[in-house]
């Protein structure tokens, strides 16, 4: 690397700029390196009167270059003083524009780094030889990210957030469902909080010619099964149609038949069967059917050779309901596979008549949710671009979240939470210098 290269790299200044530079070293590894800068000013800029250097005056600023290293620029800063209208002046400082003691540079390796969910506030603090409050402060200066307008499909999430300086176990996040941008992060997912949000929104962008606002943008609401979010859809956009989510409908049956399971072990006192339950669970999930005809293996539980699907149906005959439980949980996950919005109603009427008649008490609250949610689980079958309304990629940026509030060991500061997650659930959601 050249000399120029060096200097243009690790001071973001030109060689041409300088006037001087010395480095030293000390024992720890710390960098020293004191510059000097061509004075460019001749003539005031307010009288235009020649000026004199008045004085020099040192500043140590934490530079991040190395970032394994700790690295301090000392400035020699020129002040002039015009002698005709006695003003004094700073020249112009091409590391920082204020009184701080931090480089451009190092706010910009400490905001890039803050995009990554995986970096806390404490490891790039380290990094770069600074504290973690001014990291914090950095980033709260710096990123301020406001909410985006509301699109024709709109997912709407929750995730569990009891650190919160609000008094609230759950903030709710907003996602463009076609995009997978995150639109918000609320510190609520209470229904008052809800209608003082939407209204807000509803009062800021109503047009009194066309009697329309932002809120009529929503085509589309997709939702797990949280009454509140339904209340609030039917309310703020009445003219969309509000989705039940797949996989929360689904999940609530698969655990209606880990229950049946889990009451199959308790009713027995076979030991055998007891331990077949239990080491052999995944005989009855969905994605394990194509599993079953594998190579049998020597249990030594039951003293033969057995693969999983004689596993699985020495259970069926031991436990019958087991095997209803089961033909019924596949029967739904198929129907949810393969329907279509063209015969989803038959088929859901079709799923409530056979689970109500189906005699399992285990399976009453999922035939009292297919009921209670018949029309939202209908639509959710709605296919745009190719691709089922769900929220599925909600669920993705949910995990990013969890890894966020996971790897920080918990966030209290709300406001500082929400702009942290949007700024890395969002690649084009950045920072203001």
């Amino acid at each position: 690397m050249s000399y120029e290269k060096f200097i243009t790299d690790f001071l973001n200044i030109k060689p041409s700029e300088l006037s001087k530079i010395s480095t030293s070293t000390k024992s720890d590894g710390s960098i020293f390196v004191k510059v000097k800068l061509v004075q460019k000013v001749t003539s005031c800029p307010f009288c235009h009167n020649s000026i004199k250097v008045h004085d020099y005056y040192d500043r140590k600023l934490t530079h991040s270059t190395f970032s394994n290293r700790k690295c301090t620029i000392i400035y020699s800063q020129r002040r002039y003083r015009c002698p005709q209208c006695d003003l004094t002046f700073r020249e112009d400082n091409p590391f920082i524009d204020s009184s701080e003691h931090i480089t451009y540079e190092t706010k910009l390796n400490i905001l890039k780094d803050l995009k990554y969910p995986e970096a806390t506030y404490t490891s790039v603090a380290k990094r770069y030889n600074v504290s973690a409050n001014k990291v914090i402060r950095i980033f709260e200066k710096h990123v301020d990210i406001p909410r985006k307008k509301l699109p024709a499909i709109l997912s709407i999430d929750e995730h569990y957030f009891p650190a919160s300086d609000y008094k609230a176990k759950y903030c709710c996040l907003l996602m463009d469902f076609s995009t997978g941008i995150m639109l918000d992060v609320l510190p609520d997912r209470k229904k008052s909080y809800l209608v003082n949000y939407f209204s807000t929104i509803k009062a800021d962008t109503f047009n009194y010619v066309t009697k329309t606002s932002e809120l009529d943008n929503v085509r589309y609401v997709s939702i797990d099964m949280y009454d509140v979010y339904r209340d609030i859809a039917k309310t703020y956009f009445p003219k969309a149609k509000i989705c039940a989510d797949s996989f929360h409908v689904t999940e609530h049956l698969t655990k209606a038949f880990r229950s049946v399971r889990l009451n199959a072990r308790r009713s027995t006192e076979n030991p055998v069967l007891k331990y077949l339950l239990t080491r052999f669970k995944n005989v009855f999930a969905h994605k394990y059917q194509s599993k079953l005809d594998n190579e049998p293996k020597y249990n030594k539980k039951l003293g033969q050779y057995i693969n999983y699907r004689g596993i699985r149906d020495l259970l069926f005959e031991s436990f019958p309901v087991l095997k209803t439980a089961f033909e019924l949980k596949e029967y739904y996950i198929n129907l949810n596979n393969k329907t279509t919005i063209e015969n989803a109603s038959d088929k859901i009427d079709e799923a409530i008549d056979i689970f109500s008649n189906c005699d399992i008490e285990e399976y009453s609250e999922f035939h009292g949710l297919l009921v209670n949610w018949r029309n939202e689980i209908i639509n959710s079958f709605t296919v745009i671009d190719e691709t089922r309304i769900n929220n599925s990629y909600m669920e993705s940026k949910n995990r990013i979240v969890a890894k966020l509030i996971y790897n920080a060991n918990g966030f209290k500061n709300f406001k500082r939470t929400r702009n942290r997650i949007l700024y890395c659930l969002n690649w084009n959601d950045s920072f203001k210098l």
